[in-house]
């Protein structure tokens, strides 16, 4: 006798086959991330790379829902509770946000520790941040100084943990709108105990 999907407790290879779906779309969201920064860091000489910067983050929420919406579809026999599709978000944004701060940490160990001076030199050259600083009685020495100083730990980690903040609003919303629920029986059969 089967019962509703929605009371049930998840099986292991339900936790297995929402595990594998996760770390593969984690690795696909990385990427989008990676994409966004290194538009981040050309935007400092081709300003139309900051647009898209803006369009591949504001893009997220999207692109995990699609893969949401994929996940259930393929492995969940187009039904999934908003439970389910909760921790599947979770997973997603977690695993990404790791293997992005690692990129990111390692980008800029390795590749441009110079990062933020060059950044900020960009940034300083526009009138607007001059008013704003002036307003704000800081002198463009301290500023430069202060951003010359932050490592690339610092940022990486500062990266992940706004990630995981936004990931995990997002999540809320995302499993909302994408859970489907049905009262067929569930797509993997279960031992009745």
């Amino acid at each position: 006798m089967h019962v509703e999907n929605k009371d049930l407790k998840m099986t292991f290879d339900e936790y297995k086959q929402l595990r594998a779906y996760s770390w593969y779309d984690s690795i696909y969201l990385a990427v989008v991330w990676a994409a966004s920064f290194a538009c981040f860091i050309g935007s400092m000489t081709m300003p139309l790379l900051g647009m898209l910067n803006t369009l591949l983050m504001l893009a997220t929420p999207f692109f995990v829902g699609y893969r949401l919406k994929v996940y259930r579809k393929e492995g969940r026999n187009d039904q999934i509770s908003f439970k389910m599709a909760l921790l599947y978000c979770f997973r997603v944004f977690f695993n990404a946000a790791i293997i992005f701060s690692i990129l990111q940490w390692a980008y800029m160990h390795f590749l441009d520790p110079n990062l933020f001076s060059r950044f900020w030199a960009t940034v300083v050259e526009m009138p607007e941040m001059k008013t704003v600083l002036k307003q704000a009685g800081i002198s463009m020495k301290e500023m430069s100084q202060a951003m010359a100083d932050i490592t690339p730990l610092e940022f990486a980690s500062s990266m992940l943990i706004q990630n995981l903040i936004i990931g995990f609003i997002l999540s809320f919303f995302i499993a909302a709108v994408m859970k489907k629920e049905t009262k067929s029986p569930p797509p993997f059969p279960r031992n009745k105990l």
